[in-house]
């Protein structure tokens, strides 16, 4: 059996746990933790049981991709959506330089 599709049995079977007693701390039935493990193995279980799983386990669930080429994936650029043009004039502010001393209070 190849521990890469089967995080939750791994894990449990290291800290010595039972699925009942897994089950126990995710405050679910033992036959829905088996069901866990058999949706795992075939790639079927969601992100959110996988939390639910971890987090009975004491351990963090995180969602990695790993580009399998070495060359980064071009991504094509989006044009920006266009802007209706605006109604309202630009008011003009006057400029006003700023004294070093009103800044740094010296």
């Amino acid at each position: 059996m190849s521990s890469h599709n089967n995080w939750i049995r791994t894990m449990r079977d290291q800290l010595g746990l039972s699925s009942y007693e897994l089950a126990r701390r995710a405050g679910v039935s033992q036959p829905m933790v088996m069901h866990w493990e058999r949706r795992e193995r075939a790639g079927t279980i969601t992100l959110a049981t996988l939390r639910k799983a971890a987090t009975a386990l004491g351990c963090e669930c995180t969602y990695t991709l790993i580009p399998k080429q070495s060359a980064p994936i071009s991504v094509p650029k989006r044009k920006p959506k266009a802007r209706p043009p605006s109604k309202a004039k630009p008011t003009a502010r006057p400029h006003r330089s700023l004294d070093p001393n009103e800044i740094w209070g010296g």
